[in-house]
């Protein structure tokens, strides 16, 4: 018996009496996208986790990865703007994706929730044994600091992560998954509407992994391997898990 048969008959039992209703049905999908979505992806994982990988090595420790691309990405500039995606846009974007597919189109939850945790859980593996750092970046920019709201926003960000963390990137996966999610509810569900949440997804997702390299909290690498992660682990769970 799966976990989620199990989970459905022991809600049937204390809530319904034996009975399967399509009450418990959503009450079974719904605590489950929960606790895959916000329990172990969001609270162990990414919060718990991921703090936990960013204290383990002291700082200007960790491998560079600019050299991968002969040095062409130091001369992108800090474009503080982008902020507006790293941050504004891209909580929005998987809040939205998680709320929707965890509550509302549930049955086609456990694809996500379950994405989000394998693909968590295999950053955090990394992490540990492949820190990656943009510390040297982050000295540069402050030894002549912008003025200004956006600016002060990036060195926020910077203060409160210690940049152990960076391969493969978190924002970059996120983004993209959820971006898969909507491409594949608007490919059950064609329509002007899903069509729209696709491309805005999809837009905001670009945006995102564009603002890891603006804000530069991140090598062109990273990227590569968040997006790669994230369409890997999407396209093998999702063929497996989600319900059309």
């Amino acid at each position: 018996m799966g976990m989620h048969e199990k989970l459905q008959k022991a809600i049937d039992k204390i809530f319904f009496g034996g009975r399967r209703t399509r009450a418990s049905e959503y009450l079974a999908y719904a605590f489950g996208n929960i606790v895959l979505m916000l329990l172990i992806f969001y609270v162990v994982l990414n919060t718990i986790g991921y703090g936990w990988t960013g204290q383990l090595y002291p700082p200007g420790s960790g491998y560079r990865l600019d050299f991968l691309t002969g040095g062409l990405e130091n001369g992108i500039p800090l474009v503080p703007e982008f902020v507006i995606f790293y941050i504004y846009l891209f909580y929005p974007l998987a809040v939205v994706t998680m709320l929707f597919f965890g509550l509302v189109e549930y049955r086609r939850g456990y694809a996500l929730g379950w994405s989000l945790v394998v693909i968590n859980a295999i950053a955090l593996v990394i992490y540990v044994i492949f820190p990656v750092s943009t510390y040297w970046w982050r000295q540069e920019f402050l030894a002549n600091p912008l003025q200004g709201f956006w600016a002060e926003q990036v060195y926020a960000i910077w203060e409160g992560d210690t940049s152990f963390n960076c391969f493969p990137s978190l924002h970059a996966a996120v983004s993209t998954i959820c971006a898969y999610a909507w491409h594949r509810y608007r490919r059950a569900k064609p329509g002007r509407v899903t069509r729209l949440a696709e491309v805005t997804a999809a837009f905001i997702a670009a945006g995102v992994v564009l603002s890891t390299l603006f804000v530069k909290q991140h090598y062109i690498a990273d990227e590569v391997a968040g997006v790669a992660l994230a369409l890997l682990v999407g396209k093998l769970l999702f063929d497996r898990l989600w319900e059309d």
